[in-house]
């Protein structure tokens, strides 16, 4: 449990540095390299805490490593997911695909597999994994209706909408941590 917790906080800590990465190289107006200097050291930190949050979050090594849902099919259902809201974002709202998609999806099957994973060891009490669904669902649902109108919003404002789903998915992952230490 001790390791997924970190892996969360890890997660946590990648958001942050996207974020600041974001700000830097993305305000409107600026003109910066994106991976260069400074911003290139923050894309390196953000990478790192990301790939190994990722990597802690779903490494074996809960005692009899147990599961509500085969991993599998979380998975496949991820990969369905996406590829409808790819079809729907892309020819019934014309928006033009990015990689947000594949993040925004992937981070919820990684929460969705995380969570699974704490309430089958008992990490994360029945009320506590209902109440954790109802978070990560509300995160997805923001960071979808904000990657929906980003392009359909004037440039400053899209700006910062754009910085909202890191901060409800950086959220939402420090409140797991909370409710399995509480």
């Amino acid at each position: 449990m001790r390791q997924i917790l970190v892996g969360q906080a890890l997660l946590v800590m990648c958001c942050v540095f996207y974020l600041i990465w974001w700000y830097r190289g993305f305000r409107p107006g600026v003109i910066v390299n994106r991976v260069g200097g400074v911003n290139g050291l923050l894309l390196l930190i953000t990478a790192a805490f990301g790939l190994i949050g990722l990597w802690l979050s779903l490494k074996p090594g809960i005692t009899e490593d147990k599961w509500n849902v085969e991993p599998i099919w979380i998975i496949g259902v991820g990969i369905a997911v996406y590829f409808v809201l790819l079809l729907i974002t892309r020819f019934v709202f014309d928006r033009i695909v990015t990689s947000e998609l594949f993040l925004i999806v992937g981070w919820t099957m990684l929460e969705i597999a995380v969570i699974n994973r704490l309430n089958a060891a008992g990490a994360l009490t029945d009320g506590r994994f209902l109440f954790m669904c109802f978070v990560i669902a509300a995160a997805f649902l923001i960071s979808m209706i904000l990657y929906v109108a980003y392009y359909k919003m004037e440039e400053m404002r899209a700006f910062y909408a754009a910085m909202i789903p890191l901060i409800t998915e950086g959220t939402a992952m420090a409140v797991l941590i909370a409710a399995v230490i509480v």
